[in-house]
């Protein structure tokens, strides 16, 4: 467990820990209806680290909704960046998402090369577009044609 989730976990258990006493049940009592051991129990109610799992259960012997335990926002800041070669694919996925969805680009059929033209992107990058591309068509949004070796992508059906 990261420190940064240290005295989230804790209010789970006090929360959890409260609503068991509310109930007038035992940690053993909670054990028997989730299938989970005591010292487990005990150790969620202390804030130790936890499956999701093991809180749904807990949540079923309580009667509790899990967002009845998350009252207050929880700052949800990553602890790292993403990497760079991480935000381009992610920046590339998005521009072509866009293309594929929401423009007449692929209305007439295009070559992977054109496609890289549109979106400004290296040239270098041909076949990860194709892998692209080719998912496009395997959801059904864009379909291929051959022409020779080569291979243009257009709107499925248009």
């Amino acid at each position: 467990m990261h420190d940064i989730n240290k005295h989230i976990l804790s209010g789970i258990g006090a929360f959890l820990r409260q609503r068991r006493e509310e109930l007038s049940y035992s940690q053993r009592d909670v054990a028997n209806m989730t299938g989970l051991t005591v010292n487990s129990i005990s150790a969620i109610e202390k804030g130790k680290n936890f499956s999701m799992n093991s809180f749904l259960l807990i949540c079923r012997a309580l009667q509790v909704q899990p967002k009845q335990v998350f009252k207050e926002n929880i700052d949800l800041t990553p602890l790292y960046n993403l990497p760079p070669e991480s935000r381009k694919r992610i920046e590339t996925t998005k521009k072509l998402n866009y293309l594929v969805n929401n423009t007449d680009f692929f209305q007439s059929p295009k070559r992977v090369s054109e496609v890289l033209e549109e979106l400004d992107s290296d040239k270098r990058e041909s076949n990860k577009f194709s892998v692209y591309l080719t998912g496009y068509c395997k959801e059904g949004a864009l379909e291929y044609i051959r022409e020779g070796n080569i291979k243009k992508y257009k709107k499925k059906g248009k």
